[in-house]
């Protein structure tokens, strides 16, 4: 099985960062799920009190925070700057900061009243 990144679907930044692995994930790497959906509320192994980007690997490890999106920029290849900035910045630091944006990405980004709809096209990609 695929990878699956699950997200926030009524988060305007955990959106935007949705369409952007969605236009970057070249490999077909990822499948998408989000946190409003059966798919995330049935897997009793995730920790609930995270509530924005998590990737579940291979249905047997998950990453939350700042390693879970190292982890998506890694496998998408792309941004070399950040995944070295995570990399070499201890996780008690980058999880830190990456905690102040998910705790106020709502205020800051604002939120939907509906969860991200995919295109026909992308449909084949989200686990609902």
């Amino acid at each position: 099985m695929k990878d699956v990144i699950i997200f926030d679907g009524v988060c305007i930044l955990c959106n935007h960062f949705l369409k952007w692995v969605l236009k970057n994930d070249k490999k077909n790497h990822f499948f998408f799920s989000n946190i409003q959906s059966k798919f995330y509320s049935k897997n009793s192994n995730i920790d609930k009190s995270k509530d924005s980007i998590i990737v579940l690997i291979n249905n047997n490890k998950i990453l939350y925070e700042s390693e879970a999106v190292a982890y998506i920029f890694r496998k998408t290849k792309t941004q070399l700057a950040i995944r070295i900035l995570i990399s070499i910045l201890p996780k008690l630091i980058s999880n830190f900061f990456y905690r102040i944006v998910a705790k106020n990405r709502y205020k800051i980004f604002g939120k939907k009243e509906k969860c991200y709809i995919p295109t026909e096209k992308e449909m084949n990609k989200f686990i609902l």
